[in-house]
Formats: structure tokens, C-alpha cells, sequence
């Protein structure tokens, strides 16, 4: 009979340690599906908090009901929202307005909807503005950290990329020629990661004034 040796024993002792009965693992699973259930649920419930202007999709055809032309009157009519004038306006003809959940019945603002802003000129609404900590994206299900490869990809490569004037990112800019028209688009914002920080939707040349309006 061939001789076993003490460090073979060993080894062998030492991996039949680190087995568990099943168990003992059904608790930890058990656990790990709660969590996750837990996580989801969580998800859900914060995508039913959300505005229904929040959910909906931004194109160059405007933000969900908001359109092109529209009044701020308009626009909040059709949004079932208030707008609240920002200190980022600059003149009586060029000013943003930031949305506001507004309860009809009692009349009153109800909570801020964060990372919407809607330029308004000569007062018509002529672009949109998507900023961190929104959850509105465009059709493509491009958002707020979407890569400039998916960027490209949800629009066939037709996207201007062109040096941020004043980061180290870049702007990404929807073509004529794939957007059917000269006289609205979509830009985005990245940063030196590639990742998009901001971006807008609107008619030209506004939706390519880097700073609003400024």
C-alpha cells in the first residue's frame, strides 16, 4: 500500500474544512434575493415619484408636451407644471424658467423638479436644457453619464465633436443632415472622460450658445 504523507493529510483535512452544508448558505442567499428585491423596489418607487415631465423623452421636437413656440403660459399648461423665472436671465427677452410641481387644487407650488431649465426668447420657448441630477433623457436613452460612444451610437455616428471651449471635454452635435433640418438640434456636453455632463435640445443658433443667455 503506497504510504500517504502527513502534508498530503493535511491539504486534504484543510479543504474538506472550508465545505458548508448547504445549509448554511440558504440564509445568505436568502438574504443577498432580499436585498436585491429591496434595491429594485426602491427603484420603482422613486421612477413613480418622478414628474411625468421628468419621464418624459427630450428630442429636437421639444421635451415631452413642451414644444417649440410654445409660451411659458403654454408650456406649463401643457406640462401641468408652474415655471419659476431664474437668475440665469439675462434681459426681458432672453430668460429661463425652471419647472415646479404645482398642486391645481390648492394653487400652490408643491416641490422643485430639478435639472430642467427652459430658455425662453421673446417669449417663446426655443430650447431645453437637461442638468445633473435629471433623470429625462432623449429617445435613444441617452442621459446624464451616457458615453460618447453610446452617444454616437444611438445617433449612426452623426454627431459634431468638437473642443469644449472651456473644459477639457467636448461638445457633441446632432448634424443637419441626420436631423432632417437647419433649424433645430441636439447638443451634448461631455467632460474629459468622455462622459456627458449636460446636454440641450432647441432651435438654432440657441441651442449652441454655450453660455444660455449670455
Amino acid at each position: 500500500m503506497p504510504a500517504i504523507s502527513v502534508s498530503g493529510c493535511l491539504a486534504a483535512t484543510a479543504q474538506v474544512a472550508t465545505l458548508r452544508p448547504v445549509s448554511l448558505l440558504v440564509p445568505h442567499l436568502v438574504a443577498r434575493a432580499t436585498a436585491v428585491d429591496a434595491l429594485i423596489s426602491r427603484v420603482h418607487e422613486q421612477f413613480a415619484s418622478l414628474h411625468e415631465l421628468e419621464k418624459a423623452s427630450i428630442s429636437i421636437g421639444g421635451l415631452g408636451p413642451v414644444k417649440w413656440g410654445m409660451t411659458i403660459q403654454e408650456a406649463a399648461n401643457a406640462a401641468q407644471v408652474s415655471f419659476v423665472v431664474t437668475s440665469l436671465s439675462q434681459s426681458p427677452s432672453c430668460q429661463y424658467y425652471l419647472p415646479e410641481n404645482f398642486d391645481p387644487e390648492k394653487a400652490v407650488r408643491t416641490g422643485t423638479i430639478d435639472g430642467i431649465g427652459l430658455m425662453v426668447v421673446n417669449g417663446q420657448v426655443i430650447r431645453i436644457d437637461i442638468w445633473p441630477g435629471s433623470p429625462v433623457k432623449t429617445p435613444g436613452d441617452i442621459g446624464i453619464g451616457s458615453t460618447m460612444a453610446e452617444v454616437q451610437a444611438a445617433y449612426d455616428g452623426n454627431m459634431e465633436v468638437t473642443q469644449h471651449p472651456y473644459t477639457e471635454g467636448n461638445y457633441l452635435t446632432l448634424s443637419s443632415e441626420a436631423s432632417g433640418t437647419n433649424l433645430y438640434s441636439l447638443v451634448f456636453e461631455t467632460d474629459k472622460s468622455g462622459k456627458v455632463t449636460q446636454f440641450r435640445a432647441g432651435q438654432l443658433p440657441a441651442v449652441t450658445w454655450t453660455e444660455g443667455c449670455s
